[in-house]
C-alpha cells in the first residue's frame, strides 16, 4: 500500500478563482500512518465498512494535516504564532545573549562579510549626576562635582575586522554597520541591558602618527605598543529598555553612536580614514 510519491496529484484551476490544488500522499491510511498495518489491510480486502472507516480517519486528518502544515509554516498559522517575529526574538532569548560565543555567534550572523572578535573587558559607564549646591549637597558617595560621572562595569567589547573601506553594495561601512545594528541587533539586544563597545578595524588603511611617551621622530621606526590598522569607534553604551527613548525603536539604548555627516565628505574621510 505504499505510493509511488509524496505528491499524488497537482491540479490548476481556473474557476471560481485561479488557484492550484496539490494532494498530498499523507494522513493516517498513507504508508507513513502511525496506524498498525491491519487497518489497512482490511481496507484492502474490503472487509465490512470500509467507506465509513475511511470517512472517520479523513475527519481526523482534516485536523492533523492542518496542524501540520501550520507547524511546518508557522508564518501561516496565525493561532498558534500571532507574531512570529515576537516568536523568533522569545526563542533568542533562550539564550544567552551576554555571553561572548552567542554575541559572536549573533554579529557573525549579521556581519557575514567581516571577521568578528568578542572578549570581555571592563568599560566606563558614564552616570548624570546633579550639580553641587553650596549649603545643601552632603559630600558623600552619591555627591559628585560636575553634571556626570563615570562608574566601571562589566561588559563586551566587539571589534569588526574589514578588509576594505566600503561594503558590498559600495556602502561605508561605519554607516552600514550602523543601519545593521539600529535594525537587526539592538531590538534583540534590548531585553539583556548590555554594555558594548563597538569598534570597526579597517586594514586597508593606516592610523594616523601620534606624538606619545613612547614614539619618537627620526630615522628608526615610530615604535607603538599596537596596531597600525585604522581603528573606528561604532557605539559605546549600555542597550537596554530603560534607556531607550520614549516612542523610538530600541536603536542606541543609553549609548552613543558614530555620526557621520552627509554634506561635507572632507569630514566623512576624516571620520573613518578614507
Amino acid at each position: 500500500c505504499s505510493q509511488p510519491g509524496l505528491i499524488d496529484s497537482i491540479r490548476f484551476r481556473r474557476e471560481p478563482v485561479r488557484e492550484v490544488v496539490i494532494t498530498m500522499n499523507i494522513g493516517l491510511l498513507s504508508a507513513q500512518s502511525p496506524l498498525p498495518s491491519y487497518f489497512r489491510k482490511k481496507l484492502l480486502d474490503g472487509i465490512g465498512s470500509g467507506h465509513s472507516f475511511e470517512g472517520f480517519c479523513g475527519f481526523f486528518d482534516h485536523h492533523l494535516i492542518r496542524d501540520y502544515i501550520g507547524n511546518l509554516f508557522p508564518e501561516t498559522n496565525k493561532y498558534l504564532f500571532p507574531s512570529v517575529g515576537r516568536t523568533k526574538r522569545d526563542y533568542l532569548q533562550i539564550l544567552d545573549l551576554q555571553s561572548p560565543s552567542a554575541l559572536n555567534w549573533l554579529f557573525q550572523l549579521v556581519f557575514p562579510e567581516i571577521r568578528v572578535e568578542v572578549k570581555k573587558a571592563c568599560l566606563k559607564q558614564e552616570l548624570k549626576t546633579v550639580p553641587l549646591v553650596l549649603g545643601r549637597t552632603a559630600i558623600g558617595g552619591d555627591a559628585t562635582f560636575g553634571s556626570k560621572a563615570s562608574t566601571p562595569v562589566q561588559g563586551r567589547s566587539i571589534t569588526l575586522h574589514s578588509e576594505d573601506e566600503l561594503s558590498d553594495t559600495r556602502i561605508p561601512w561605519p554607516r552600514e554597520i550602523k543601519s545593521r545594528l539600529s535594525e537587526l541587533i539592538f531590538p534583540v539586544l534590548s531585553p539583556t541591558g548590555i554594555t558594548l563597545e563597538i569598534d570597526l578595524v579597517l586594514n586597508d588603511q593606516k592610523r594616523c602618527v601620534q606624538l606619545t611617551k613612547e614614539t619618537y621622530l627620526g630615522y628608526d621606526r615610530i615604535s607603538s605598543d599596537g596596531d597600525s590598522y585604522r581603528r573606528v569607534r561604532i557605539f559605546k553604551g549600555m542597550i537596554g529598555e530603560s534607556g531607550q527613548p520614549a516612542g523610538k525603536a530600541p536603536a542606541t539604548g543609553a549609548g552613543q553612536m558614530t555620526s557621520l555627516s552627509d554634506s561635507d565628505p572632507d569630514k566623512k574621510r576624516m571620520a573613518y580614514g578614507m
